[in-house]
């Protein structure tokens, strides 16, 4: 099953589009091609953050859950002096370890060669894009940070004893705006969805590429989680499910940034549309879609639910804004320090 298919409900899905195998499609020819500049690195993002901590929520249950046995409250007679402070050394280390400089540059965008057979007609033309200097975080948005950013243990749909690292499923593309403007709050700073062709040039390895078809591997299972290899037996149960995993237990890519393929799919900012041919400087897609025609955010990285073609770093899919998705996660971004008003 193609992830376009999974995703959308409803409308056509990226996955309709024939399979498309042409020869004559360039190879990406990696960062030496574009640049003879050396790879910067940049500061870090905790250098320039305030963190608030009148901002930063004691974390509540869903009026929908109730008392959730899975995860734990923050009481109040421990929140000021003990729970508040370690929550303040948890965005800290978010900020520090987790948000990861990307040194801006050109790369080939869309199915190039090396993605292999059977790709798909949104996937092409294949066109010279340059995007400028970002960070971005190291891992999907778990469940434990969105409850730390939002004040509350959601509804999730999947919930595991052992661990609060799952990555965070099933929000509306509006929650997820929400959860990146009440982390602004807390930091000081302007987190944000990636753009697509951020999401791509980073999931490539940026100018650290070595032009593989997952992020970080040709071999999928090094690197990412999808139908092949992330079934379990929940207990209690007496047949094996799909379930996505623990953020960062793969091998991550050339950045160091962890389930670029698999595990969930990701939203980018962009609405879904054709690609241009044209060479582009750090685009955003279309400002909006026609009204008479399904309203869909570009989603990328493949999931838990989905064949290995749909990981590769070039593939496409699309996300309805109004419906919620337990394939979907997400991902931030931080634009360059300077660039920042």
């Amino acid at each position: 099953m193609m992830l376009g298919a999974v995703l959308v409900m409803a409308g056509t899905s990226c996955s309709d589009n024939d399979e498309y195998d042409n020869p004559s499609r360039p190879v990406e020819p990696g960062d030496s091609y574009f640049s003879s500049e050396p790879v910067e690195e940049g500061p870090s993002l905790f250098d320039a953050a305030t963190i608030n901590t009148s901002k930063i929520p004691r974390v509540t249950s869903n009026k929908n859950t109730g008392l959730d046995e899975y995860y734990p409250l923050d009481p109040g007679d421990t929140w000021a002096s003990v729970i508040r402070p370690e929550r303040v050394k948890f965005f800290e280390k978010f900020l520090k370890e987790d948000m990861i400089f990307v040194n801006g540059g050109t790369f080939l965008m869309g199915a190039t060669a090396e993605q292999g057979e059977g790709v798909h007609i949104d996937e092409l033309p294949v066109h010279k894009v340059t995007v400028s200097d970002f960070y971005i975080c190291r891992f999907e948005v778990t469940q434990e940070m969105y409850s730390y950013v939002m004040g509350k243990w959601e509804n999730f749909s999947w919930k595991d004893l052992a661990t609060t690292r799952l990555p965070m499923d099933n929000r509306l593309f509006s929650e997820m705006q929400t959860f990146c403007n009440k982390l602004n709050e807390i930091t000081g700073l302007h987190f944000t969805l990636p753009t697509e062709a951020q999401w791509e040039f980073a999931a490539r390895g940026g100018r650290k590429r070595t032009s593989t078809v997952y992020a970080g591997s040709n071999n999928f299972d090094e690197v990412g989680y999808n139908l092949s290899n992330c079934y379990r037996l929940p207990e209690g149960q007496t047949g094996m499910q799909f379930w996505p995993e623990e953020v960062g237990k793969k091998l991550p890519n050339e950045l160091g940034l962890y389930d670029m393929s698999g595990n969930v799919a990701e939203v980018c900012l962009d609405w879904y549309d054709e690609y241009s041919g044209e060479d582009q400087v750090d685009p955003v897609g279309p400002d909006a879609l026609p009204s008479d025609v399904p309203q869909k955010r570009i989603c990328r990285g493949g999931g838990w639910n989905t064949n290995t073609s749909a990981c590769r770093v070039s593939a496409r899919a699309a996300f309805p804004v109004d419906k919620r998705n337990k394939l979907i996660g997400f991902r931030l971004v931080h634009p360059k320090l300077e660039n920042v008003q």
